[in-house]
């Protein structure tokens, strides 16, 4: 708590972390202590105390943040957009990234071993010190079960439940701990840590790629009802196509403000039904859209699409925000689209239940994020180890 406090807040003093956390200053104190003791934190002076000395009495005000370099997390995207594998630091900030060219998502098992192999490289060749790296994220278009680590389904892969595999395999390669989510919670997640939503507790987000899904986060926690995962809205029902989702339907969301329903438009697909031995097509060519001016019309109507999906969700959860995220999502001109839509079509120009954002992690990037919120800023992070690695290095250079 007292490091997510300080993450959050750089320059907040003993006391004011107190305060906040309902703590006497005596233990907020200690904990500081233990925290300075293992190179998570530093003391600086506060530079808009010094600013205005002249007109203060007493001492600078010391405040305390994180020290960038004292912890590292490292990430893996699965996606057939920019598959990458990427190392973070302690404040967010990526370190190095490499993608991973034409990957083969044939096998669960397969796939795995070629990610952590090139994350395995990558943390070679930065030389960044393997005892301060605390995880692994993974953020993939899946259905997940974080808790066991497992994936439980993947249409756009055609993967089924791989009762862990996947994560047991980068643990054999890396011997870390491993975080695994859906994209969009994986960047829903990122966002609240790291983004556009750090102020909010009660926000939505959309991740339009390919395929849409979303990430419903309610009290800072991400809402994964009965089943174990939320945010189908891809499968909610909109205009009939020619097209056949992965559900078998032709009038899913899926199909119209979509990647997969811009590419038929323009002439892109070479069958109406969604193959997933094309992944790597789909992205290629949607990228190569977005950035085709004479494509934009077509773009800013899929935009509108997702419109009225997005007025339900405001209206049936009362978000503070929704944020609309991916590489289609993300992209001006489509985000546009939706924001014009919901201004003349559902009255938001008058008054906006909700604010409309567009994101500002990448997808890529967000997998590192996922593992910076799992194993460091939470109660999962282990001081202990971090304490012994401190205490051997002040006895080597004793």
């Amino acid at each position: 708590m007292a490091l997510s406090l300080i993450e959050a807040q750089p320059g907040v003093s003993r006391a004011d972390l107190a305060r906040a956390l309902g703590f006497s200053e005596m233990a907020a104190t200690r904990i500081v202590r233990e925290l300075l003791a293992v190179g998570l934190v530093e003391e600086f002076e506060d530079e808009n105390w010094s600013r205005n000395q002249r007109k203060r009495v007493g001492r600078p005000k010391t405040g305390l943040r994180v020290v960038p370099t004292s912890l590292y997390a490292v990430g893996i995207t699965v996606s057939a957009f920019h598959s990458e594998v990427s190392i973070s630091d302690a404040a967010g900030e990526i370190q190095a990234t490499r993608a991973i060219t034409n990957p083969n998502f044939e096998s669960v098992e397969g796939a795995a071993q070629i990610y952590a192999r090139a994350l395995k490289e990558l943390i070679d060749d930065t030389e960044i010190d393997n005892e301060r790296i605390v995880g692994i994220g993974v953020a993939l278009s899946a259905r997940t079960n974080p808790e066991k680590g497992e994936i439980l389904r993947s249409e756009y892969f055609g993967w089924s439940n791989d009762d862990g595999a996947f994560c047991d395999e980068l643990r054999k390669i890396l011997d870390l701990p491993v975080e695994i989510e859906n994209i969009a919670n994986a960047i829903a997640t990122a966002e609240m840590r790291f983004g556009a939503a750090r102020a909010s507790r009660e926000f939505s987000l959309v991740h339009v790629a390919t395929f849409v899904g979303a990430s419903i986060v309610s009290e800072s926690r991400v809402v994964r009802g009965a089943s174990g995962f939320s945010g189908l809205i891809g499968h909610i029902r909109s205009q009939k196509t020619e097209l056949t989702c992965v559900c078998g339907r032709n009038d899913c969301l899926n199909l119209n403000a979509t990647g997969f329903g811009l590419l038929s438009r323009l002439g892109k697909l070479d069958q109406p039904k969604f193959d997933t031995s094309r992944l790597s097509d789909y992205a290629s060519y949607l990228l190569d859209v977005l950035n085709d001016a004479d494509a934009a019309c077509l773009v800013t109507d899929a935009g509108k699409a997702l419109a009225p999906a997005i007025d339900s969700m405001g209206k049936i959860l009362g978000p503070e925000m929704i944020i609309i995220s991916g590489h289609l999502g993300a992209n001006p001109t489509y985000f546009d689209g939706v924001q014009t839509a919901l201004e003349t079509e559902f009255g938001h120009a008058r008054a906006a239940p909700f604010l409309l954002v567009r994101g500002t992690i990448s997808p890529e990037r967000s997998a590192a994020l996922l593992a910076l919120h799992a194993f460091c800023y939470s109660d999962r992070l282990d001081y202990d180890r971090l304490a012994k690695i401190s205490e051997r290095r002040t006895a080597r250079h004793g």
